[in-house]
């Protein structure tokens, strides 16, 4: 048999477990929707804003000239290369150094062919290199959810990272 001191603490111990307040970390804005699922919009809209300052930071550090693109890439040609833009369904060879804000060097001098605008590469480079022609180099700043996002690139890339592309477009092949 049971202590009765014991099931009267249990029963304590489950009331002011019960009573703790459970507000959020994050504030959910919005009302009526799934809280999880706000939570989960609210933290991402503080990342991306973070690293938004970040990006900013750097770029004034280093005092370059860059033109923010549409989705939040971060672009400045120091090369303009020769011929027409690459476009959508092109072929296209990049070379690249990738590297983090802190200066951390994950890839140097890699190259890389894929089809523009096809999401066979990173989100952020997949757009960028159609703002680019055939020899243009270029410095490209992608906030993490347009590169490798939270799970990095599963080699190199850390989960989270605000990437930096030195880069230059070798070959553009229009589409067939």
């Amino acid at each position: 048999m049971r202590h009765p001191l014991t099931i009267s603490a249990l029963f304590v111990l489950l009331l002011t477990t019960a009573a703790c307040d459970r507000t959020p970390v994050i504030d959910v804005t919005h009302q009526g929707g799934d809280p999880l699922k706000e939570n989960m919009i609210n933290a991402n809209k503080y990342i991306a804003n973070a690293e938004d300052t970040e990006i900013e930071n750097y770029i004034r550090r280093h005092n370059w000239s860059m033109r923010t693109l549409a989705n939040g890439e971060r672009l400045q040609v120091y090369a303009s290369g020769s011929g027409a833009f690459v476009g959508y369904e092109d072929s296209v060879t990049v070379r690249y150094r990738l590297e983090a804000l802190n200066g951390s060097v994950f890839y140097d001098s890699q190259e890389e062919t894929f089809v523009a605008g096809r999401h066979q590469t990173v989100v952020g480079l997949d757009h960028a290199v159609m703002q680019l022609r055939r020899g243009s180099k270029a410095r490209l700043i992608l906030p993490s959810a347009l590169g490798y996002g939270v799970m990095g690139d599963g080699d190199r890339v850390p989960s989270r990272a605000v990437l930096i592309y030195d880069l230059e477009i070798l070959t553009k092949t229009d589409k067939q």
